[in-house]
């Protein structure tokens, strides 16, 4: 019986020629150099998170707009649209109610006359006038702002009262308010029949009214408004 020949531990199993050995594995090159990436599963290679370059974390997300920048906040009227606007309603609706109060007036001093109390007509005449004209104006600017927030002048001019609560915005007026403020304005009118009663309150009232908008802040109230805690806006 024979037997294959003994193992052959030839050239070409004692690694190159020469006898040496293959050189040491160098971690980042050397024998390891044409080895394939690891596998990571997905395909692609693990990306470490980024961070900000200062070595910080990233800068925190810019706060929301102010509360001043919000839909449906309009901003204060200014004092010359509001004196426009208070111009125009003498002129379309003051003109008319001094028309009328004169009219009743001069009914009243008739009647006054027919039942025997001359000597007291003229003083009369005056105070329904007065009153009749105070209570047309009154009336009128509290059913306008109760409905529509306006007047017909701040109508033109594109206003609104609102109440100084809402910061800008509409909301709900009592209708005692409106009508304090409308009766504040006008309270001069109800002297229209005595000139020298009529120009005192007209200084003391009327003329502060009308121009306490134009050194009130923040919000450019009237004496009026701040009677009715109103304030009045723009809508452009």
């Amino acid at each position: 019986m024979s037997f294959p020949p003994p193992w052959n531990e030839g050239p070409a199993a004692s690694g190159p020629a020469g006898g040496q050995a293959p050189p040491p594995y160098r971690p980042g090159g050397g024998a390891d150099a044409g080895r394939p990436p690891p596998y990571h599963p997905g395909g692609q290679a693990f990306a470490p998170p980024h961070r900000h370059p200062s070595g910080g974390h990233r800068p925190p997300r810019p706060a929301a707009a102010a509360w001043g920048a919000e839909p449906g906040r309009h901003r204060l009227a200014e004092w010359w649209q509001r004196a426009a606007a208070r111009v125009i309603d003498t002129l379309a609706v003051g003109v008319p109610v001094v028309a009328v109060s004169f009219a009743v007036a001069l009914m009243w001093a008739g009647a006054q006359s027919l039942m025997g109390y001359g000597g007291a007509v003229e003083r009369n005449t005056g105070i329904v006038y007065g009153i009749v004209g105070f209570l047309a104006l009154v009336g009128y600017e509290t059913v306008c702002v109760k409905r529509w927030r306006r007047t017909l002048g701040k109508h033109v001019m594109k206003l609104r009262v609102a109440p100084l609560s809402g910061a800008g915005r509409q909301g709900p007026i009592p209708v005692a308010s409106m009508a304090a403020r409308a009766a504040l304005f006008n309270l001069p009118n109800l002297a229209g029949g005595n000139p020298g009663w009529a120009i005192l309150l007209s200084a003391l009232l009327l003329v502060p009214c009308a121009l306490w908008p134009l050194w009130d802040r923040p919000n450019r109230q009237g004496l009026h408004d701040k009677l009715a805690g109103t304030v009045v806006l723009r809508t452009d």
